[in-house]
């Protein structure tokens, strides 16, 4: 092995240099569209016509789709395709694809990932990229930013000096060192001043004086050490070093080097040069081979020792030599580490740059990960570096599709629709619409379309549940109302025409610009038809009686139809039954729970209210009028509080909660026998239950004073009724 490393040039014909390096394209397979579903997949090739060699390219992935949210890519059969752990949230992602030798293809697979928004096609744009050309790392540093950030700083045999993305492969080259000598490795000091090391001279490095691509650098002094090609700051005192001081080691002897260095104002001095360690004394002491020399890193493990990188003659890798550091002398205690991984060696290791938290060594064009504890080597990722020339072809396009361009606009519209605020409260209807009895479906596309073509508008019942066959729904022409070349499309549906369930209205790319467009019901559109559930919560329940109560009795002259569940003309007893069938009847809708409470379905209630429907003086519902009526409408009045089946306490059905009510079913009683007596009454009647419920009811005083009959309290056998019931009727 030569004793220092030196510029190799040789003289290259045009027809020598187009054969030697590679060019790289890149295409995308069909299909170039998918849908927007995970399963599917665009593969994009990248192809060279040069195999002879490991080769990085660097590219790009842009466009309209971002990367790690519309979508995940990956190499499609080996990991030879490295991307950044924190892509940027906006803007291309850079990364690389390395080729093995022999390999002339690697292949991205990009999926889409499914998401609920409404989006239009998006463009995934992978474009090959022209990296820095840079040559074998000479040597290697890391630069500790923040207990966080390390930067990897490296420099090649023309000195040029750039930094590397460790997580991706991609060299920066910043500009080329000002030296008059190959430098043969780089160093920061606890100061953060880059110092670069050649053969025989010491240099300081400024990476932020750049002119013209080359950077500038201070000439610190002859050093002395033959063949230098290892440096490090020192640390923690070793071999009595103090802040600010470096170790070197030169290639043929691995003697270990103390450079006293000091800042004198804004300049760097080196004061001496003293010899601290003898590395092959030590290894020959331990019976250890000690004919290695110098491959060209020095670093600090995270133990706090030093690891030199070195050859012996005889061997085909380069390995680690741990120097421990106790005190201020060293020993070592450990056989010489080949730098190896399962079949393949690592020789040339002139860099290492172990920052405590990752360790890295670079030989070549290749990133090496070192194990601190047990000082392995192995293979991490190629870097860009090479030359390569950007192919024609530079480009490729893929698209995952969205919805249409312009989406259209699907508004639903049943024509019909309750009082929007009843004077008694919230319920039974304070909504705007009645979904369970769709009549039109109004869409608004977003281009207007010379006429409907056949075919070009789906409307299908996919069923309660959502596991029944879908049912398409026969259109008539007369039901399809349309203008040639207008951006509205009305379908006008007869009186009970669509059958319960979910519903899907699928249009063609004939019908909306862009893809094929569907929309289909789900807790947001309410595209669902369900007879009864006259609120549109996907449920037939209480909520849903209180609309039934509300207008029983009315003829569909003032009643809505759809109310009207036996198209008798008139809302009364017989449309109970078919209410009763769907009653807790629910449309399955994809990842909505339940939207109700048991107590809303519930079947003994359903039966209470009905008996407050035919007989309204019976607010509770129970087997017959009694005293317990009144008190539940003083109840409602003094709390306030609104129930699913408020319309019980209008007794009079005047529209409004009154204590007018509750006296309607006083005066009812007054004129009325009384019950059996107490003894006879059932637990639930029993005198401790009614005398705790009515010692705290009083009937208010001003109802006392009204001139009309019907408001006056009649007390003849009130109190009889009171008594009976076990119950003490507060004086009025």
């Amino acid at each position: 092995m030569p004793s220092i490393r030196s510029r190799r040039h040789r003289v290259e014909s045009l027809e020598d240099r187009r054969l030697l390096v590679a060019t790289i394209s890149v295409t995308a397979e069909t299909p170039v569209a998918i849908p927007e579903d995970p399963l599917k997949r665009i593969v994009y090739s990248m192809t060279r016509d040069e195999t002879d060699d490991f080769l990085t390219v660097k590219f790009e992935l842009s466009g309209d789709a971002l990367y790690d949210v519309d979508y995940t890519a990956r190499e499609v059969e080996n990991d030879t395709i490295f991307f950044p752990d924190e892509p940027p949230a906006t803007g291309p992602v850079t990364a690389t694809a390395t080729f093995y030798p022999g390999e002339s293809t690697v292949e991205l697979s990009v999926k889409p990932i499914r998401d609920n928004l409404i989006e239009r096609d998006e463009n995934i744009v992978v474009t090959i990229v022209a990296a820095d050309e840079f040559g074998p790392v000479y040597g290697a540093a890391a630069h500790f930013v923040t207990r966080r950030q390390t930067d990897y700083y490296v420099v090649d045999d023309e000195n040029r000096l750039a930094t590397v993305d460790v997580e991706t492969g991609c060299v920066h080259v910043l500009g080329t060192i000002a030296a008059a000598q190959t430098i043969t490795d780089i160093a920061f000091t606890d100061d953060g001043d880059l110092i670069a090391l050649t053969a025989d001279r010491l240099y300081e490095v400024h990476p932020d004086q750049i002119s013209a691509g080359v950077i500038a650098s201070s000439f610190i002094n002859f050093h002395g050490i033959p063949s230098a090609n290892a440096l490090i700051d020192s640390r923690d005192g070793d071999f009595g070093s103090e802040s600010g001081d470096l170790f070197a080691v030169g290639a043929n002897f691995l003697d270990l080097k103390r450079l006293d260095l000091e800042k004198s104002g804004n300049l760097l001095v080196l004061h001496n040069v003293t010899t601290v360690f003898d590395i092959d004394g030590a290894l020959a002491a331990r019976l250890l081979a000690s004919d290695y020399k110098s491959s060209g890193d020095l670093d600090y493990l995270s133990a706090g020792h030093l690891v030199l990188s070195a050859r012996r003659p005889s061997e085909s890798f380069d390995s680690l030599i741990e120097i421990q550091t106790p005190g201020t002398g060293g020993t070592i205690e450990n056989a010489p580490k080949p730098a190896q991984d399962p079949g393949e060696n690592f020789i040339d290791v002139f860099g290492l740059a172990l920052d405590g938290n990752d360790s890295f060594a670079f030989a070549g064009h290749t990133l090496l990960s070192v194990n601190q504890f047990t000082r392995d080597a192995s293979r991490e990722l190629e870097m860009t570096g090479r030359p390569y020339l950007v192919g024609t072809m530079a480009s490729a396009v893929g698209t995952i599709i969205g919805d249409p361009a312009d989406p259209p606009v699907v508004t639903l519209n049943t024509l019909r629709s309750d009082p929007g605020n009843l004077p008694h409260g919230t319920q039974p209807t304070s909504w705007i619409r009645q979904r369970s009895q769709l009549r039109d479906i109004v869409i608004e596309l977003g281009a207007s379309i010379p006429s409907i073509p056949a075919g070009g508008m789906v409307l299908t019942n996919l069923g309660v549940t959502g596991f029944e066959t879908p049912v398409q729904i026969a259109l008539r022409n007369d039901q399809v109302i349309f203008e040639p070349g207008s951006t509205t499309i009305t379908i006008q549906l007869d009186q009970g025409q669509l059958p319960d369930g979910r519903y899907r209205l699928v249009l063609s790319p004939a019908v909306t610009s862009g893809p094929q467009f569907t929309w289909t019901g789900d807790r947001i559109n309410r595209f669902f038809v369900l007879k009864g559930d006259w609120n549109g919560n996907a449920r037939v329940d209480l909520l849903d009686f209180a609309t039934f109560a509300y207008w029983f009795g009315n003829s569909t002259s003032l009643a809505p139809p759809y109310v009207d569940l036996n198209h008798s003309g008139i809302v009364d007893i017989s449309d109970f039954a078919p209410f009763q069938n769907q009653y807790a009847d629910l449309v399955s809708l994809p990842g909505a729970p339940d939207p109700v409470t048991p107590d809303l379905v519930s079947k003994t209630e359903l039966d209470r209210a009905l008996t407050s429907v035919l007989n309204p003086l019976n607010v509770n519902g129970r087997d017959q009028v009694s005293p317990l009526d009144a008190l539940n409408v003083i109840n409602r009045l003094a709390s306030g509080f609104p129930t699913a089946t408020d319309w019980r306490f209008d007794v009079n059905r005047d529209g409004d909660i009154t204590p007018r009510d509750a006296l309607h079913v006083l005066n009812f009683l007054a004129l009325q026998s009384p019950p059996p007596p107490a003894s006879q009454l059932p637990a639930s009647q029993s005198p401790e239950r009614l005398s705790a419920v009515t010692s705290s009811v009083a009937v208010p005083s001003p109802l006392l004073n009204q001139d009309d009959d019907e408001d006056r309290l009649r007390s003849e056998t009130v109190d009889e009724w009171f008594a009976a019931l076990g119950g003490v009727r507060t004086a009025v």
